[in-house]
């Protein structure tokens, strides 16, 4: 699982509505219309080392900048390891 430095994110349009997700099992809110995509950018994750998992189901990466999270989304974001 990817650790989170800060679960916190900043409202940029106070005329958006507020959701409550869970994001690797902490409560966390984000804005109305935020993607795959941008919570990755606000979060300053690279796509590319990660997977995201949203209420059980794997997203491709190539529909995070379409894919709008929802009021209640359980996310979990997972970083690959290498090793041998």
């Amino acid at each position: 699982m990817y650790k989170l430095k800060n679960s916190k994110f900043k409202v940029q349009n106070s005329k958006l509505k507020i959701m409550k997700i869970k994001l690797n099992g902490t409560p966390s809110e984000v804005q109305e219309d935020t993607t795959l995509s941008g919570l990755l950018d606000s979060l300053k994750i690279k796509p590319q080392g990660v997977a995201v998992e949203v209420n059980l189901n794997i997203i491709k990466k190539c529909d995070y900048p379409a894919y709008k999270l929802k009021d209640g989304d359980t996310v979990e974001i997972v970083n690959f390891v290498g090793g041998g």
